[in-house]
Order: C-alpha cells, then sequence, then structure tokens
C-alpha cells in the first residue's frame, strides 16, 4: 500500500518539537493519514493528551503510553527520544504532511476500488443504486482534499458584511438560485441548496411551461440546470423552450409554420438558447436513485446548480423493491429520496405534482396544500410548496372568487424561511410563457 515511514516519522517529530506544528497536523491530518500502526499511536496519543491540555514532550508521552500499554508496541522511550530530537524535520514538515495526505487518499481509492468491486460481484438488481454507491464511495475519496477549515467569527462577520455590501451596491437581494420573477425572488430570497420545491396545479394549468420558463431564467442567472422530464421527449422540450424565447406560437413551432420574417427570431433564440448550460434528461420511467446519479454527474464542480423533475408522480419505485400498500406510501418514499438527494447534492431540487382532481368540486377550487396528489410527506419534506391557479374558462374567469383571464396566481402555500403570499403572473398562452404583472399600474 502506498506509504512514506520517513515522512510520517518527520511529521511526528515536528509535532513533539514545535507547538505549532502539532496544532496545524492536529486540525490537517487524521489518524488514517498514518500507515504504521505504531505512528498511528503515536499520533493518537498527542491528539489525547493536547485535547487535556498536558504537555506534548517524549517524557509525557512515553508516561502516557506506558499507562494505556502500548509504549513497548511503539518502539518504547528510545523511539520517542529519536523523535523529540529530529530538529531537521522543522524545515520541511508541511510538505511532508502532504505527502503522508496524498498516501492516505491513494490508501482509500484502493479500498473504495476493492469495495466496488465486491459491490458489483454482489449486486442487487437494481444496478442504478450500485451505481449511486459507487460514485458515493469515488466521491467520498476525491472530497477527502476538500477540507472546510474553521474561521473564527470576526472573519464570518467580515465576509458577510463585505457580500451585503456587494449585494446593496448591486441592488441583489437574493441568494442561491432566482426564478428570473422579481415579485417571486423577493419572497423566496432566491432557490438555495438542500431545498426541496415542491410546484403543484391541475392538468393543463401551466406546471410545465413554468417549469421551462425558471429553466430558462434560472440558467440565464448562471446557474447550471439538469433537468429530467419524465412525461415529454427532448424535442417536445426543444419546441416549447424555443416558442417561449422566440415569442412564436408553439403550434406554429411544432407545425413548422414559420413566416419568412420570423426566421430570424428563431435563429436569435435558438443562439441564445444555445448558450445556457441546460441538461435534459427525457429517460422514461427512472428512479429517484438515478436522477440522483445523473445529476451528481451533471452538477460536479459546477459553482451553482439546479434539478427540476417533471414530474413526481411519474416516478417510478426503485427495482427489485416489493412493491408498496399504496400508490401514496410509494409516492412518499420518493418524495424523501428527493429531499435526501437535495441535502446531498447541495443543489435546490424543484419537483413537480399533480393536484387531485376534487379542487375542481370545490367551491371557489383555489388550491390548498392537501391537494397535492397522493401527498404523503411531500408537504412535510418540502421546504417550499408553490401551487399554481388559474381559470380555465372564459366562465370561471368572470367569477370574483377565480382569477382573472391568462392571469396565474403563484400560490406560495408554504415556505420554510420566509413569508406566504400570491405572485400574479400573466400567462402567454401561444408561446407558453410566464411574464410577471406589474401591479403598480392600473394598465
Amino acid at each position: 500500500m502506498p506509504q512514506d515511514a520517513a515522512a510520517e516519522k518527520s511529521v511526528l517529530s515536528a509535532m513533539l518539537i514545535s507547538t505549532d506544528a502539532l496544532q496545524d497536523c492536529l486540525v490537517e491530518l487524521s489518524p488514517d493519514d498514518f500507515y504504521i500502526p505504531s505512528n498511528r499511536k503515536i499520533f493518537e496519543a498527542m491528539s489525547d493528551l493536547f485535547t487535556k491540555s498536558m504537555p506534548v514532550d517524549p517524557v509525557s508521552l512515553a508516561d502516557y503510553l506506558r499507562s494505556t500499554g502500548e509504549l513497548e508496541r511503539v518502539g518504547g522511550m528510545p523511539y520517542l527520544l529519536d523523535l523529540g530530537n529530529n530538529t531537521f524535520a522543522l524545515a520541511s514538515w508541511r510538505h511532508h504532511a502532504e505527502i503522508l495526505r496524498r498516501d492516505a487518499t491513494l490508501r482509500q481509492m484502493i479500498a473504495a476500488s476493492a469495495q466496488i468491486s465486491a459491490l458489483a460481484f454482489d449486486a442487487p438488481e437494481d444496478t442504478k443504486e450500485v451505481v449511486d454507491q459507487a460514485e458515493r464511495m469515488i466521491l467520498s475519496v476525491t472530497d477527502r482534499d476538500i477540507r472546510s477549515n474553521y474561521s473564527t467569527l470576526e472573519e464570518v462577520m467580515e465576509q458577510l458584511y463585505n457580500d451585503l455590501g456587494e449585494m446593496a451596491a448591486s441592488g441583489d437581494t437574493t441568494f442561491g438560485v432566482q426564478t428570473g420573477y422579481p415579485g417571486i425572488d423577493s419572497r423566496l430570497l432566491g432557490l438555495r441548496g438542500g431545498q426541496m420545491i415542491v410546484i403543484g396545479a391541475r392538468p393543463g394549468v401551466g406546471k410545465t411551461s413554468f417549469a421551462l420558463n425558471l429553466c430558462v431564467n434560472a440558467a440565464a442567472g448562471g446557474a447550471s440546470v439538469a433537468f429530467f422530464s419524465l412525461e415529454m421527449s427532448k424535442m417536445e422540450i426543444a419546441q416549447r423552450l424555443l416558442s417561449a424565447q422566440a415569442r412564436i406560437g408553439l403550434m406554429d413551432i411544432r407545425s413548422a409554420n414559420i413566416r419568412d420574417n420570423q426566421w430570424p427570431q428563431i435563429l436569435e433564440a435558438t443562439k441564445d438558447l444555445s448558450q445556457l448550460e441546460i441538461m435534459i434528461d427525457d429517460t422514461p420511467g427512472t428512479t429517484v436513485t438515478e436522477i440522483r446519479a445523473k445529476a451528481r454527474r451533471m452538477l460536479h464542480g459546477k459553482e451553482k446548480g439546479i434539478v427540476i423533475i417533471d414530474y413526481l408522480q411519474l416516478l417510478s419505485p426503485p427495482a427489485g423493491r416489493h412493491r408498496a400498500d399504496s400508490r401514496a406510501t410509494e409516492v412518499s418514499e420518493m418524495s424523501r429520496g428527493i429531499k435526501i438527494m437535495a441535502k446531498d447534492l447541495d443543489v435546490p431540487v424543484v419537483a413537480l405534482s399533480q393536484l387531485n382532481r376534487q379542487v375542481t368540486d370545490r367551491k371557489g377550487q383555489r388550491p390548498q396544500l392537501s391537494d397535492l396528489r397522493e401527498s404523503g410527506s411531500i408537504e412535510q419534506d418540502a421546504d417550499i410548496v408553490i401551487l399554481l391557479d388559474r381559470s380555465m374558462t372564459d366562465e370561471e374567469a368572470e367569477r370574483e372568487d377565480r382569477p382573472d383571464k391568462d392571469v396565474t396566481d403563484f400560490i406560495i402555500a408554504k415556505n420554510r424561511s420566509g413569508p406566504l403570499d400570491i405572485v400574479p403572473l400573466m400567462f402567454l398562452p401561444g408561446s407558453t410563457k410566464f411574464v410577471e404583472v406589474d401591479t403598480h399600474h392600473e394598465a
């Protein structure tokens, strides 16, 4: 196995001689970084002494190891005195510490490879879970070198002050991924890593169209978007995106009924969309496990990302699992899986959801949290729940308790980190595009 006995000895010598080296090594290194068992025991003993505010020197270290019965196993007093006399270690102990970390990472890669091999030989029916576990093992090794160092409150407050100054100067008041709708962003303050956002609506109201609008707006704001469509093909999604971007009717795009003067609009819209970092997966019958594995690859190394799933009820349960007693139980399990995925990937995950059709039988027909279809734990798992409400007919729009024609109420029904409210959006059915209504002007 990868190891360097001389480097291990040098680091231990520096820790015995220099208090600064001791403290830095206790923060930057772990016992597993030492391959030789005796050196690992000495490092652990130094850590225990330091934790107990006791002196860390050869004599004190020998006394502690003698009390635990480990002194002779690590080489006895002569070996500790030899460590304490190696003053040359102070010149290059930092480089030697890097060697220890490098070799430890290589050993972890070897161990992960062996575990992945064993997992592949004894794989369950759902190979997607095997792939996901293998990726997590590899990423856990690579994340070994990305350590989160502690920060003093003074440093954190200074960073916060600077961030607030930059945001105030730019007029930006949101964190994370922005939706592109000022009224919505001012209430949600951006979609943040680890959040599960559920968007529910009756069939035909436009939840997919809104998701695609969100997809483009988020990408235009600098986010990498992983869009998983379980209902429409990639080509259908591309048609909708082009229709909304070029402001040309969707039916005209689908039928290629393009007038000569519209081609420049299409060319410009195509160029604009092509520059956005949007990745589309239209695999039917996919599972949460498969989406998590794919999204991890899509967004790995990206500074800001978002996952959009269209839609939750079309997700399949993991292959090989016994079918749950009810579909509601299965959806609840998948809902929890989506929340775990958001925290695991540290990105916001937007999941579209159908509403129960009973909402049409209720007076007023305004959707409520309880209308989430096969809700189970969807409401509990979600950090934000958005319900879209739109009048479906002219007669419905004329009623006082219903939204005006082509106006979609963006109902923030649950918001763990902000207020509940309703933001009106205008839906342009021809191009399936949503625009925010300016409520400050009567016109």
